[in-house]
């Protein structure tokens, strides 16, 4: 996203893999599945930076002219007028569109977006728990990466004006794939225990741009030179891996780290093939590509918030909403590249004067109502009206995720508090508290005031204990979640295991349809697990999958109060294929094994196979997709005793 000085230097080439990364971005945040990997974009634009802003600098120290101040200004003309630009705009939206406490959190990360620290701010702040606002929702979480590009223009002139200047070419370029390695080799070492901090951070990140400077700095200090034979194998060869990787690489994948290095490297083949004039690659500086190319630090900027805004009021787009957004991104980054860029970028002035009008005054004038935003509260500026804020309260308590009740008892990472916790055990206070344990993840958490209504009739205590996203198992838990919680999963299943002697009953739910879907192995290794507790004479219970109401936005209600057209479905859905295959199969398994039972609600859910999203006095049944609300769960265990009393597989008798 950087640039430099055009004149004789201008390469449309560039602009053309520029077109190509904002392409595969939009594309990749309009619908993930048409482009896996379009996530890509973002480092292919990392290494244009690199080579960029490497080769300008090695270029003028060579020359003797290079001035730190100078590259600076360059800077700030480049990135910072478009940034608070958009900044600007979307926190003014956001007050008008969005929950107040939405809100505050868009002008907080408005600030540290403009300390060109957004990365450090979603490293350290953002909620990835299972219940959190989606990602997608963030308006300015895209500008993590400009907060990385920037620490780097901090850092990099300084230690790259010292390397051309006092170190041998080749011992400099040696030095910098060193820097290159070491930076992915952190980002892969990091990942399994801070995923964020290798997805965010400079550290991590430096790699790509490295790749990107060894290929600008060895085109100046060096003598080496592709022919137009070799500039066409490698811009073909770069192409096909960049392709190659937008295709095979997906965001479930372990990213970044080594995983980084080929399509970095791809796209630093194809900048490679394009010096000295080559057309290695045709189209790349077609016209089309190069019209694009122009637009994508404004097109990359824009698309963003306008995908963010549209599912936070209206959901995931259609193909008519996605195509409407890519319109309106390219005629925005159009106006914002004729008003915006290229006057700020046109300018003569020294650096004070534009460190003062182009930087300083215009942070200053987005920064101060961004703060007045974020401690509204605490100074008494109201950010709505009383009526407003009484309804949106009473709409959020309806669907308050099972797990910020204290006795209900999920986390992120078991520790052995939990297993502890008396406030974990509820039922009966007669019975005997360490007799059954409910173990599993958030679908676990919801069943709990279910199976609290079973215990309080049956006479029995349990205790519950449950991991977001991580599967009831003892065996590896890896090819069934996502990477980033590995290491939650392991560490909180071997602490259950070391708990299990404790109990007789034991107790498990689970998304269980999302975990076969990954792999077809993990019914296998969940009838391990009950063949295990089955011969140490412990009575199994699984609870089978509750319905998904892939319609259902928990959020629907609040944002309804704001948004414009919002309209909630409320209709009964057809019960899905995916959960009753599942549940088929947990039932067979089950009476294949002596002491094992099968239960599960969903013929009071979905009578007749069709689901209902209220309860009978109208309150949410759910609080997402897949996860029933306290009132549902409570109602569907007072509804099962009632009818049925209380079910076979809750009666702790042998088979």
């Amino acid at each position: 996203m950087s640039d430099v000085a055009k004149a004789h230097t201008y390469r449309p080439d560039i602009d053309g893999l520029r077109a190509i990364a904002v392409l595969s971005v939009i594309i990749y945040h309009a619908k993930d599945t048409l482009l896996p990997g379009g996530f890509l974009g973002v480092d292919i634009f990392f290494v244009i930076s690199g080579y960029l802003i490497s080769k300008h600098i090695a270029s003028e120290v060579t020359e003797r002219r290079f001035s730190l101040i100078e590259f600076y200004r360059r800077r700030i003309r480049r990135i910072v007028p478009m940034m608070l630009t958009v900044v600007a705009a979307t926190l003014v939206v956001s007050l008008f569109f969005m929950t107040p406490e939405d809100a505050r959190a868009v002008a907080k990360s408005a600030v540290w977006s403009i300390a060109s620290m957004a990365n450090i701010h979603f490293w350290r702040d953002l909620d990835t728990g299972y219940f959190a606002n989606s990602s997608a929702e963030i308006p300015l979480l895209h500008l993590w990466s400009l907060g990385v590009e920037e620490q780097f223009y901090l850092i990099w002139p300084l230690i790259l004006m010292w390397g051309v200047r006092w170190i041998r070419p080749v011992a400099l370029l040696a030095l910098m794939a060193i820097l290159a390695g070491m930076s992915f080799e952190l980002a892969a070492r990091t990942f399994p225990t801070d995923a964020s901090f290798a997805y965010y951070m400079l550290p991590t990140r430096m790699g790509e741009l490295v790749v990107g400077a060894i290929a600008g700095v060895a085109a100046v200090i060096t003598p080496w030179r592709l022919s137009p034979v070799a500039a066409r194998v490698a811009g073909w060869t770069g192409l096909t891996v960049v392709g190659v990787c937008l295709f095979a690489i997906n965001a479930e994948d372990p990213f970044p780290g080594w995983s980084a290095l080929a399509p970095t490297v791809g796209a630093a083949l194809l900048i490679i093939a394009g010096e000295n004039r080559h057309r290695s690659i045709p189209g790349l500086a077609s016209r089309p590509m190069v019209f694009v190319g122009t637009l994508s630090y404004s097109a990359y900027l824009w698309h963003w918030p306008l995908f963010a805004f549209f599912r936070y009021g209206y959901g995931e787009p259609g193909l008519v909403a996605c195509l409407a957004l890519i319109a309106a991104t390219l005629l925005l980054a159009w106006i914002s590249l004729e008003w915006v860029e290229r006057p700020t970028r046109s300018t003569t002035l020294a650096f004070a004067a534009v460190f003062r009008r182009q930087f300083a005054l215009p942070a200053a004038a987005v920064v101060l109502p961004a703060l007045v935003v974020i401690y509204a509260h605490r100074i008494g500026v109201p950010l709505a009206s009383d009526t407003y804020l009484s309804q949106l309260a009473a709409v959020k308590e309806l669907t308050r995720p099972a797990f910020t009740h204290d006795w209900v008892c999920q986390r992120q990472r078991l520790e052995e508090a939990d297993l502890a916790n008396p406030k974990c055990v509820l039922g009966s206070p007669e019975a005997n508290s360490s007799e059954v344990i409910l173990w599993g993840d958030s679908n676990a958490a919801h069943y709990v005031p279910m199976v609290k209504a079973f215990a309080d009739h049956a006479g029995f205590q349990f205790r519950n204990v449950a991991v977001g996203a991580c599967p009831p198992l003892l065996t590896d838990p890896t090819p069934y979640v996502d990477a980033r919680r590995a290491s939650d999963c392991i560490a909180s299943s071997e602490l259950v295991r070391n708990h299990f002697a404790t109990y007789r009953t034991v107790i498990l739910a689970a998304a269980w349809a999302s975990y076969v879907s990954r792999s077809a192995a993990f019914m296998d290794d969940l009838e391990r697990l009950i063949l295990h507790l089955q011969s140490r004479g412990q009575t199994v219970v699984l609870i089978g999958n509750a319905p998904i109401i892939s319609t259902f936005d928990r959020r629907c209600r609040e944002k309804a109060l704001r948004v414009p057209l919002r309209h909630c479905d409320v209709s009964d859905v057809p019960l899905t294929s995916d959960v009753t295959d599942v549940n088929q199969r947990l039932r067979a398994l089950t009476a294949q094994i002596r002491n094992a039972r099968y239960f599960d609600g969903n013929g009071f859910l979905c009578p007749e196979n069709r689901c209902a999203q209220l309860t009978l006095d109208n309150k949410p049944r759910y609080i997402d997709q897949s996860h029933l609300s306290v009132a549902g769960s409570s109602e569907m265990g007072a509804a099962i005793l009632k009818s049925e009393g209380i079910p076979e597989a809750f009666k702790w008798s042998e088979k």
